[in-house]
């Protein structure tokens, strides 16, 4: 498996554990952001999942930023997500969006793609 990195910007305590685990697992550099302005260099493909649900409108634009940088692939996950707020988080950025359950349940199916995509 190629290395990957990943970059965390959630307060949400039992996915912060679950991507821990699985980073050790399969030894993927995590790093967890309290802001998206400063992301470290990473020296290797690079998930950013990110927590929408307590998303601010500054965030988003943030997001989306980011999101034009074809390198780095973002997850966007909230509690709840309808039809309406999944188009918008895709328009802000995200290359794939999820309800929190499924993202927590298929995530290491879903970093496992990711990782061998590239």
């Amino acid at each position: 498996m190629s290395n990957m990195t990943i970059f965390a910007w959630m307060n949400d305590w039992q996915m912060s554990a679950r991507l821990a685990k699985l980073s050790t697992t399969y030894s993927y550099e995590l790093i967890f952001c309290e802001s998206l302005i400063d992301l470290p260099v990473a020296n290797s493909q690079i998930l950013m999942i990110v927590d929408m649900g307590n998303g601010q409108k500054e965030d988003l634009e943030q997001i989306q930023l980011i999101g034009n940088d074809s390198s780095i692939f973002i997850i966007g996950y909230a509690q709840l997500i309808n039809g309406e707020q999944m188009k918008y988080f895709k328009e802000c950025g995200c290359d794939m969006v999820l309800r929190r359950n499924k993202l927590l349940k298929n995530l290491e199916s879903i970093l496992k793609k990711i990782n061998n995509a590239d």
